[in-house]
This record gives C-alpha cells, structure tokens and sequence, in this order.
C-alpha cells in the first residue's frame, strides 16, 4: 500500500532460506527413495538406518533446519510435560515462540548452520534463572529424546548432546555463583 516501504534485502534473504530449505527437503526425500525409505517406514526409520556421515557438520547430520526446528518443537512440548524443567517453560504464547525461535537459532548456528544467535547472549539471559545441573541434565534428556524420535542417527544424537553440554557452564553460572556465596 501507498506509504509502506518493504525491505528488499529481508525478503531476498528469507527466500534464499526458503529455496535451500526446499533444496535439502527434496534431497532428503531422494535420498530416502533410494535406501528404500518409501515403504511405509518413512523418512525416520529411513534415515535412522542410514550410515552417519561424520565429516558433515553437526548440522547437516541432524537434518538441518527442518528437523532442527521440529526438534526443538517435540522437546518444549515434551518441557512442559516434565516436572524437572516445566516451571522454565510454562510461560504466556508469546513468551513461549520467543523462547522456541531463540532455542532453534542458537543451536542451528551452534551445529554449524547459520549462525542467527550470538552465542555470547547464553551466559546473560540465563545467569538470574536459577538453573542447576539437574535441570540442564534434564533438558538435555529432553533434546535427545526429541531427537531421536524424529530419526536422527544415534551418533549425531550423540555427538549433538555432547556439543550442547559444552554451554552447561554458561547456562548454569548464575546458580552456581549463587550457591557458592
């Protein structure tokens, strides 16, 4: 409409994402078509028995942005339903899609996607939450089970919650410094 501006950088660059998010779904549909992924078991099951390719980024071996982005969404479902960590999550929609789009732009860039978080953002936003070593052990339970319910190889699973318990220190610091005191 007359008066409105629209960003020509923004739109390109979101439909760039689109078009590769495009480009790998249909790859990851040739590939499961041709490892016999087509015969009722589907995508999962077909890429669950598929050999992980460790010279790929941790990204790429977890599915990239798709199954990233269903990832986080299975896991804050499966937060709000486990009394270790709900009280983190049981916050108003809103709250709730800020945290969800953080979660996944943080660890897409943190697997080696785009980097769409600053990583130097975990020790501050976390450091007043009060979150224990139980709690983070208990989201990270969480991750792997969201993870491997979507068929992502075990060992990218594996290698995934390794790489998230690197962050363990800055997420946790704030309870840490307090308990010490």
């Amino acid at each position: 409409t007359k008066g409105q501006q629209i960003n020509v950088g923004f739109v390109r660059q979101e439909l760039t994402k689109a078009k590769e998010a495009v480009a790998k779904f249909k790859e990851m549909v040739r590939e499961a078509a041709e490892n016999g992924g087509g015969g009722g078991g589907g995508l999962p099951n077909a890429r669950r028995q598929m050999k992980d390719d460790k010279t790929r980024t941790l990204y790429e071996r977890v599915g990239g942005d798709l199954n990233i982005e269903t990832g986080v969404e299975i896991m804050f479902n499966k937060m709000l339903q486990d009394s270790r960590v709900r009280s983190y999550f049981e916050k108003n929609q809103r709250k709730m899609q800020q945290m969800r789009k953080k979660f996944f732009q943080f660890i897409s860039g943190f697997f080696g996607g785009p980097a769409l978080y600053d990583a130097n953002n975990i020790k501050p936003a976390h450091y007043h939450m009060n979150i224990t070593d139980y709690h983070f052990d208990a989201l990270l339970d969480v991750f792997q089970a969201s993870l491997l319910e979507l068929g992502v190889h075990p060992d990218a699973t594996k290698d995934a919650i390794a790489a998230c318990g690197k962050i363990r220190k800055d997420v946790t610091t704030g309870c840490t410094v307090r308990m010490e005191l």
